[in-house]
């Protein structure tokens, strides 16, 4: 159990010893006897989920009392149930004790006095006075005790069940109250007199001046509330494991204008897409929410602790299934996914599963919504998270006359729209987030992009992401390139909304002249693709730096070409550098570096950098660099050149320019020389002896035969 807390570790020892006493006073008031004072929905959740935090946080602390009254608790939220507490905690408490004090419900002024007052279960609109708790004598009752650590969480001036997207009118659930009742203020004059008198007394308030406590159906509480409970479940604790108010102070406040910002990026795509369909009822954005804290002097106040395992279950799973030879791209976005994502990922690998399972692979993970939905049932330390599943889908797109679309994978297995269609849609107590990258052969014609982002469109409970790009072979890297390097360039800790990530996914595929086909549904939840909170990911994915890479390299002279020695140029040095990092990231440059300084010639830099490949891709790896480490001299490639004419006559430039596109996405650069070797071994070969030669080098039959398929039809 690491301790939690800031400055002095007295009060630590004390509360861990058990010499000191931790007092824990919560309220929370759904509905009013007054009808004048309009019902709320989640106070009472509140003060359930805050205790349920409260108890995992000072599970370290032996000698504590919590008490609790809210509409479902034995003690009701009743203005002499509440004095009685407070009399009891006042008179019992000692000078080393810490008071916890939270309030969840409607703070109000009185009409004459102007006093701000807290308004419980029995309160009495036309006498606030005599029938709630004027924030004044709150604080004078507090301060009879001789308990020097004091916090005081009030989450009041809510805004009712406004759901994202669902507030039709924009009004707030208290919209009866008049503005002149907001009690904002006034609680803020009175805690600073007290917080003056005190060092050892710290207020958090919900919002600020003029503000509004939001709720959210998709988080089950007040939004302040929810990131005091993820706080206390110890995402607010520092590096030493402490949890202090102030610590959670800075955790709340960042979270809770995070989430309504995320928010208001989603509500304006959202009517962004309504524009663009010819609907004009667009939906408001939220107002700011800035929670408060109001502290003088330099106190130490200890919260709780971070529990030494936290009971969490990984509620947010992925798989990537990449149907082309090259998966580069895709393994190193499934990394990201589980580092920085936090996806429990599964990609799938096709050297010891079949493809024709993979309707059943997807099946599966579609099926894990219902585990996934019990999971989120369950709460995790009083808080509730909403599960997420992402399927991202990469292969040849092809489309029939009869307007049904499939997606070519390996060994030419085909996925068709309406199958992954009907799976989504049985999909329902989940968010989704659907990444398409679909690949044609054709590099012009009519992209089949919106068709798919139509027909795969489903109302799910909590949200749906879809997003689709079609791109021709020669681009086919440009969609996942642009994925790796928005999501590594992205803050790990702050996180990134699907609306975000879409805004910043445009701007970087716009200048290439690939279009983002997207839909994000009108959901009651944000949607993340990062969620934040995640300290460490891969060396390898940190943010890319674009440099001068020719400017670096190392100054490299071989004046004599021999196979004992280590052949390099400037051309040569650049192509192993690009295709290292194909395989292994960004961190390519300086393993590359590192290498050939410890080499004396070509094979030893083949093996020495082999070892950096996983397992299943160094024969093709090594095959590449060798292609590169042996390419023709320029001398060489002009005698080629100067020959070509009478050795390929036979076949078309334009068609063996064809071949070397499509061969090289699939193969890599070593395409190239594999089509050079081919023509010149076989001068007179016709041209479906020199596709079946280019078909051999293909190590994916289902990729191979489309290949072949393809070219032979042009």
């Amino acid at each position: 159990m690491a301790p939690l807390g800031v400055g002095s570790s007295d009060s630590t020892y004390t509360l861990k010893s058990g010499e000191a006493k931790l007092w824990l006073l919560l309220v929370g008031v759904n509905d009013y006897q007054d009808i004048n004072l309009p019902s709320l929905r989640y106070p009472a959740l509140d003060c359930q989920g805050l205790e349920e935090s409260l108890v995992k946080a000072t599970e370290g602390f032996p000698n504590k009392e919590i008490v609790v009254h809210h509409d479902f608790a034995t003690k009701t939220p009743e203005i002499k149930n509440i004095r009685e507490s407070l009399c009891k905690i006042v008179a019992q408490s000692q000078p080393n004790d810490s008071i916890l004090l939270y309030f969840s419900g409607h703070g109000m002024l009185e009409p004459n006095t102007q006093e701000a007052v807290l308004c419980f279960s029995d309160t009495n609109k036309s006498n606030l006075l005599a029938t709630g708790l004027p924030m004044q004598e709150l604080v004078e009752i507090l301060s009879k005790s001789p308990a020097k650590q004091q916090l005081l969480c009030l989450d009041t001036c809510h805004s009712g069940d406004m759901a994202l997207l669902g507030a039709r009118d924009g009004r707030a659930r208290d919209g009866d109250i008049t503005p002149l009742s907001n009690s904002t203020p006034q609680l803020m004059n009175v805690l600073r007199q007290r917080a003056s008198q005190s060092k050892g007394f710290c207020a958090l308030l919900s919002c600020d001046r003029g503000q509004q406590s939001w709720e959210f159906p998709e988080l089950g509480h007040g939004v302040f509330t929810y990131y005091l409970m993820r706080g206390l479940s110890g995402e607010a604790a520092d590096n030493s494991g402490f949890i202090d108010a102030d610590g959670l102070y800075k955790y709340v406040y960042r979270q809770t204008v995070q989430y309504i910002d995320k928010l208001n990026h989603q509500v304006r795509l959202i009517n962004q897409q309504k524009r663009e369909r010819g609907d004009s009822q667009l939906y408001p954005e939220y107002p700011i929410q800035t929670p408060k804290r109001i502290v003088e002097g330099v106190g130490e106040l200890i919260v709780g602790f971070k529990p030494r395992q936290v009971d969490y279950n990984k509620l947010r799973r992925a798989l990537v299934i990449d149907g082309l030879a090259n998966r580069t791209s895709s393994h190193n976005l499934s990394r990201l996914l589980k580092s920085a994502g936090d996806f429990e990922v599964e990609c799938f690998d096709s050297s010891n599963k079949k493809w024709s399972g993979i309707r059943t692979e997807i099946q599966k993970f579609t099926q894990v919504s219902g585990e996934l939905n019990a999971k989120y049932n369950q709460k995790v330390g009083g808080v509730k998270r909403i599960p997420t599943c992402l399927l991202y889908l990469r292969g040849y797109v092809e489309e029939k006359e009869d307007g049904e679309a499939c997606l070519v994978l390996g060994d030419g297995v085909r996925l068709s729209r309406c199958f992954l269609r009907q799976l989504l849609r049985r999909t329902q107590k989940v968010q989704q987030i659907i990444i398409l990258d679909l690949i044609s052969w054709e590099s012009s014609g009519i992209s089949s992009a919106q068709n798919w982002i139509e027909d795969l469109q489903c109302g799910t409970e909590y949200g749906q992401c879809l997003i689709v790009t079609q791109t021709p072979v020669e681009q086919s890297v440009v969609f996942s390139q642009a994925i790796l390097e928005s999501l590594a360039n992205a803050n790990p800790q702050v996180g990134l909304p699907v609306a975000k990530w879409i805004t910043q996914l445009r701007k970087l595929l716009q200048n290439k002249g690939v279009h983002l086909h997207t839909w994000l549904s009108g959901t009651q939840a944000i949607i993340d693709i990062l969620p934040g909170n995640i300290n460490q990911v891969f060396q390898d994915f940190q943010p890319i730096k674009h440099q001068n890479t020719i400017a670096q390299l190392p100054d490299i002279k071989v004046p004599i070409q021999s196979p004992n020695q280590l052949i390099l140029n400037s051309e040569k040095y650049t192509e192993l550098e690009e295709l290292l990092k194909k395989s292994i990231g960004i961190i390519a440059s300086n393993i590359l570096q590192q290498s050939v300084k410890k080499v004396v010639n070509n094979q030893q830099l083949i093996e020495e950098l082999t070892d950096y490949i996983p397992l299943q891709q160094k024969t093709l790896f090594q095959n590449q660099l060798r292609a590169i480490l042996e390419i023709p001299s320029i001398s060489t490639q002009s005698q080629l050149a100067k020959s070509s004419t009478t050795v390929y006559q036979a076949i078309d430039a334009n068609f063996i320019s064809k071949c070397e596109s499509y061969l090289t996405y699939s193969i890599g650069p070593i395409a190239n020389f594999i089509i050079q070797e081919t023509l010149q071994s076989h001068p007179r070969i016709s041209i479906t002896e020199f596709v079946d030669k280019l078909v051999q080098n293909i190590p994916d039959y289902g990729i191979a035969m489309e290949f072949k398929k393809r070219i032979l039809e042009r």
